[in-house]
């Protein structure tokens, strides 16, 4: 039930636009799981998730088909490359790089924030 209930909100959460990664690994680790089954579990969620939504997009001729294909297949050797890279690496040190990782997007998104927010006021 615990894990219907993290899917169910991490998939809210990436439906509009927050990226799930950031709300479903921490909430697996939360509960007990492994960092690394939590970002294998992330990698198929979001498989998933980008599959079903490309479809709809492209459906709905709102995709460039080739640029993203292009996208993907690049993606998809990198990802190779990376899980290659990780695989022995110990979960804590996982842990401490996406913790990294989470602060920098914040501290990033903070200023793209206040950025924003000082240009409207002017």
């Amino acid at each position: 039930m615990v894990f219907t209930l993290i899917g169910v909100f991490s998939g809210i959460l990436a439906s509009m636009g927050l990226g799930g990664g950031s709300i479903l690994i921490p909430l697996l680790s939360f509960v007990g799981v492994a960092q690394k089954s939590a970002q294998v579990i992330n990698v198929f969620s979001f498989v998933v998730m980008v599959l079903f939504v490309l479809y709809l997009n492209i459906k709905n001729k709102l995709v460039e088909v080739f640029p993203a294909f292009m996208f993907g297949f690049v993606g998809m050797i990198f990802t190779c490359f990376s899980a290659l890279l990780v695989q022995n690496l110990d979960s804590g040190v996982m842990k401490v790089c996406f913790g990294v990782f989470l602060l920098i997007v914040a501290v990033c998104e903070t200023f793209a924030f206040l950025a924003k927010y000082k240009a409207d006021k002017k």
